[in-house]
């Protein structure tokens, strides 16, 4: 499917320079011009993870495909289980290499208290999140198998419910760090959307949708600036969520319009290049990034409005680079 192949690619993308852009956001002083222009980047951008999430369950929650438990698991496993053990190995040796060049004390409890979490690194989370999801796909494939479609619209509606409804009560009382094997949770809605949006004919109006996309980046950067200014940018920082009240219709509007964008980016073999590499620079990017930012320019620098998609073109093109070395290695391969 040509579109999967886009979403993949776009997502990416959309994945560096969210990370490009966040560093503006936490970084300058909230309300200033360079404040909004990462607060609007950032906004625009939030329906990455979800459309991640929602592509996973396009492939994965198909019953037609004839796999038993054990075979299902084995092709997972060798999918994602070496670049989780290895980046997260990286990952590791990367922040405590940090921490010596800063000049700070290194203490191996911390590195290992990152790892328990499922956040060797900031990014890491969602191989730790998407594992525990897989665990559980063979068994959210017999729902599809059997369940009618209503039913399964159903079973969306009551989980995005509840995953919203708990994204609230979190931000409004925040109790520390969640056990990682509980992630899963909030995204079985975004998971079983995307076979829903994959096996639907979907004639939701054009217009309607670019609507609901325009008014909620809007919503998500305006309630991000008003919880920012009442209460704490931290506060502020619930309309990022990926379930959040404004970023859930942008999800959905985003995956249903690259649905009916079925044209290759270049050409389907090109498509299908940058599509297998996804993994791969969402992997390195932090990497190059923050190599960037430590030693040569850091997005805040400059105007962001410009210096923020320069150097997610810059991280992107690089990171992309990279993983196809890294994809023509024996063995390292693998890893990605």
């Amino acid at each position: 499917m040509t579109w999967l192949d886009n979403s993949r690619i776009l997502a990416i993308f959309a994945v560096v320079f969210l990370h490009v852009a966040a560093i503006v956001v936490t970084g300058t002083e909230i309300g200033s011009l360079y404040w909004w222009a990462g607060n609007l980047y950032d906004s625009a951008l939030r329906w990455c993870v979800p459309v991640f999430v929602m592509i996973s369950g396009a492939l994965l929650l198909n019953p037609a495909k004839a796999e038993d438990i054990k075979t299902f698991y084995a092709k997972r496993a060798s999918r994602i289980v070496a670049p989780l053990v290895f980046w997260s190995l990286v990952y590791l040796a990367w922040n405590a290499l940090k921490t010596s060049m800063a000049g700070n004390q290194f203490a191996p409890i911390s590195l290992l208290r990152g790892l328990a979490s499922g956040k060797p690194h900031y990014h890491m989370w969602f191989l730790y999140m998407i594992v525990v999801l897989y665990l559980f796909t063979p068994f959210f494939r017999m729902i599809t198998r059997s369940a009618t479609r209503a039913e399964i619209g159903t079973i969306t509606f009551l989980s995005f419910a509840i995953a919203a409804l708990n994204s609230v009560v979190t931000a409004l009382y925040p109790s520390g760090p969640s056990l990682f094997a509980n992630w899963f949770l909030a995204y079985i809605p975004y998971f079983f959307l995307g076979y829903l949006i994959t096996i639907t004919d979907v004639r939701a109006p054009r217009a309607m949708l670019w609507t609901t996309l325009v008014l909620t980046i809007a919503a998500t950067a305006a309630g991000c600036r008003l919880l920012a200014h009442y209460r704490s940018l931290d506060a502020g920082l619930y309309f990022y969520n990926y379930l959040s009240i404004t970023v859930i219709p942008m999800s959905i509007s985003v995956m249903v319009l690259l649905k009916e964008w079925n044209k290759p980016f270049i050409s389907s073999e090109a498509a299908r290049t940058l599509s297998r590499l996804t993994l791969g620079v969402y992997l390195i990017h932090p990497i190059i990034f923050e190599t960037l930012s430590d030693f040569v320019v850091k997005p805040c620098d400059y105007q962001p409005a410009l210096a923020v998609p320069l150097l997610t073109i810059t991280v992107y093109a690089s990171s992309l680079a990279v993983a196809w070395a890294i994809a023509k290695t024996p063995w390292m391969n693998r890893t990605i």
